[in-house]
């Protein structure tokens, strides 16, 4: 059980969070934290799981107890193991890159045996059916699919009570109904569960009660038969959501002449990831009349997002053709036209302050002032126009980009999740502002949100197994039930994971070489660089990175020969510095690729290694994966908002592109460095007892056989 009174501030506000919040929640029961964003849900749940204020600092009054057990004294991680946790965003809570070693990190910071950890681990997929996502790259994984990794990971804490802070933000319908069937196994088994949500439909089975909140205090506590037969103004009030989308309406929609020109078409359009990937997209056909507003519809994975950034422009097809306004169109063509705003919203901002970056790139005249200030007032902005872009909440960051949109020359939009983390006002300010968009521009919307559809769409497309199979009209509450069965029918696949790759050496032997090489590099002999630079060769190869070990092999060669043709020129300093650069790069790789990340932080564990160090370079482990993903992203925001569009225009203003393409990325990193501290923290990554591992580890042959090249070939450098 939970009970609880709070009043807290943050040191940096001028005013109480939470306002002397209290309440008790008896075993076995499911209450849903409601109301506007900002009203205080998730500061209630970082109070109850210690995070306030051992980790965001600010004046705290008041009691936890957990089970009986007071909380006040204990730490981080000890208060973990009476409560598990569960953050909105999954992205940015994993500490570790493999699916199994995510839900074994917690048993790990608590020291558990291994065979304990290892049946606990297997246990959780078992149970929830799951064996799918067993040992998977979680990075490889889909929003919804990682935010179930999240809840495993939870579950296996063992604790008695779950806290859940928005677990749906970024889920499909499928994935919802999932996280559905995993709420109600976990309360058959007499959890506690509290959640913090705005999206509410998905837990008329669950909830026992939902407790209102408003400007930092509870303004009501309803019984799920209470909460069922509000009126829409009574929801309305408490800024909620709808309870059952059978309810939800669809309002009158200013019709389109039937001779409306096409605004862009898509014929035949194909697009495939990488040479050995299957399509993607595989002949998606479909057009869109100017000033319609579009539906984009269908499971995660089914390439909503690739088509949209193919009409974009930001990616190439494989095939096919794409038309703007009647005429075929090339990628740099779509950039000038088309707008695409990102679902991960911190990547498009570039400037200090929401006021200047409404007004990046715009004439700032008396008149764009006025017009700049009215939306924000009408958006609820305008309090925070002086604020860094950084500073909002994920929902605040959301209405920034759709007025950004707004804003835009671009006669053509497309928005990718705009509504995600939005409560029920939010969500009807921007259906209200896109809807004013269609005045002017060519809207097409990515979502899985049925309530902003039947605020905005004229009708939806559906795409599913890589092309468009359907196309909805929204014109009415019928109309929009066959949407929602239409996005309901989708269900998770059941196709077995991908078969991991067996790694050959253990970690320590990959370690040693790469001291190695920190060793050879810093000195003056060339002889004994190339020499340890072979031998890395040879077991990257023999570790499966045939791509990797034939292109060193290959870039040295060349080098080689070009010395060799003409010595003394600039190929002798390239043979000189490559070579080290090269080898630094491809050690790390076989240290931190596939899951060998997860095996080199066990590795040092086994060293008996400090666990500070340790943490450390898990941190660095924890944001190599994803770097090259979100410099992608920064580059496509960059694109699609038309800064530095040609090499010359980067050349001119080259302080401010590097700007552009530093601080937003540090930013981000501090920002999810922030969130994945606090995901460590409740998961007893503070807690000092000494921790286990998951993975065995064990030396073979091979591991003998290349120490022994690694001594033969420095010893050959060094005699040579």
């Amino acid at each position: 059980m939970i009970d609880f009174e709070f009043e807290f501030q943050y040191a940096e506000e001028k005013k109480p969070t939470l306002q002397k919040v209290g309440g008790g929640i008896p075993a076995g029961r499911c209450v849903v934290l409601c109301g506007g964003s900002g009203c205080g849900k998730s500061t209630l749940l970082r109070c109850i799981n210690g995070l306030i204020p051992q980790f965001y600092e600010g004046e705290l009054k008041g009691f936890c107890r957990l089970n009986g057990q007071d909380t006040a004294g204990l730490r981080i991680g000890e208060i973990g193991e009476l409560a598990a946790s569960v953050f909105q965003d999954p992205r940015s809570q994993f500490f570790t890159v493999n699916s199994s070693n995510e839900v074994a990190f917690g048993l790990e910071n608590h020291g558990l045996p291994q065979d304990k950890i290892r049946r606990r681990v297997d246990e959780a997929f078992r149970i929830f059916h799951l064996e799918r996502l067993k040992d998977r790259n979680v990075y490889e994984l889909s929003s919804g699919e990682r935010q179930l990794i999240s809840i495993l990971s939870a579950w296996a804490m063992d604790t008695d009570i779950f806290l859940l802070d928005e677990p749906t933000a970024n889920l499909d319908f499928a994935a919802t109904q999932q996280l559905k069937e995993i709420l109600l196994a976990l309360k058959r088994q007499g959890k506690t569960l509290l959640l913090s949500e705005h999206r509410l439909y998905y837990l008329a089975d669950i909830a026992d009660e939902y407790w209102a909140m408003a400007d930092g205090e509870i303004k009501g506590k309803y019984t799920a038969a209470e909460a069922k037969a509000f009126s829409v103004e009574r929801r309305q009030t408490l800024s909620l959501r709808t309870l059952d989308l059978a309810e939800i309406t669809v309002p009158e929609k200013e019709p389109l002449p039937k001779t409306a020109p096409t605004a862009h078409a898509v014929s035949d359009v194909r697009y495939t990831y990488g040479r050995k990937a299957g399509d993607t997209l595989s002949g998606v056909s479909f057009s869109v009349r100017e000033h319609e507003i579009v539906g984009l519809v269908g499971a995660n994975g089914c390439g909503k997002t690739t088509i949209g950034k193919l009409i974009a422009g930001l990616y190439r097809p494989s095939g096919g053709r794409i038309m703007l306004f009647g005429k075929p169109q090339n990628p740099k063509q779509l950039q000038k036209q088309v707008l695409f705003i990102l679902q991960e919203a911190e990547f498009q901002f570039f400037t200090n302050s929401v006021l200047h970056e409404l007004q990046y790139g715009h004439a700032v005249t008396p008149e764009f002032e006025a017009k700049t200030e009215a939306l924000l007032k009408s958006m609820d902005m305008w309090d925070c126009r002086d604020r860094h872009p950084f500073s909002l909440s994920g929902g605040q960051m959301q209405r920034l980009t759709l007025m950004m949109a707004y804003l835009s020359d671009k006669p053509i939009v497309i928005l990718d999740e705009p509504t995600a983390g939005q409560d029920a006002e939010s969500l009807e300010r921007c259906a209200a502002l896109i809807r004013e968009m269609r005045k002017k521009k060519t809207v097409l919307i990515i979502t899985h949100d049925l309530e902003l559809i039947a605020d905005a769409c004229d009708y939806c497309i559906g795409l599913s197994d890589g092309h468009a199979e359907a196309k909805f009209p929204v014109h009415s509450e019928r109309d929009l039930q066959v949407v929602r069965q239409y996005m309901e029918r989708f269900h998770p696949s059941d196709a077995p994971a991908k078969k991991q790759h067996k790694e050959r050496f253990h970690p320590a032997t990959k370690l040693l070489y790469w001291l190695t090489l920190l060793v050879v590099i810093s000195t003056s002999n060339n002889h004994l660089v190339y020499a340890a630079y072979a031998a890395l060769i040879l077991l990257t190869a023999a570790d499966g990175w045939f791509g990797t070990a034939l292109a060193g092999g290959m870039s040295f060669g060349l080098l080689w020969a070009a010395n060799a043709l003409l010595p003394g020129t600039v190929f002798s300093f390239m043979l000189v510095l490559f070579p080290r650069i090269i080898a630094i790069g491809i050690s790390m790789r076989t240290l931190i690729g596939r899951n060998e990340a997860s095996r080199t932080l066990a590795a040092l564990r086994n060293l008996h290694l400090p666990e500070r160090l340790i943490m450390i370079v898990a941190v660095i482990f924890r944001f190599f994966p994803v770097l090259s993903g979100d410099m992608k992203l920064l580059r496509q925001s960059i694109r699609t908002r038309g800064a530095f569009a040609t090499p010359l225009q980067k050349l001119r203003a080259l302080p401010s592109y590097i700007e552009i393409l530093t601080v937003p990325m540090a930013l981000r990193v501090i920002r999810i460095a922030e969130t994945l501290s606090a995901s460590a923290e409740t998961r007893g990554i503070d807690l000092t007892r000494r921790k286990s591992n998951y993975l065995s580890l064990r030396f073979s042959a091979w591991d003998a056989v290349f120490c022994v090249l690694l001594a033969a070939s420095v010893a050959a450098g060094l005699v040579l």
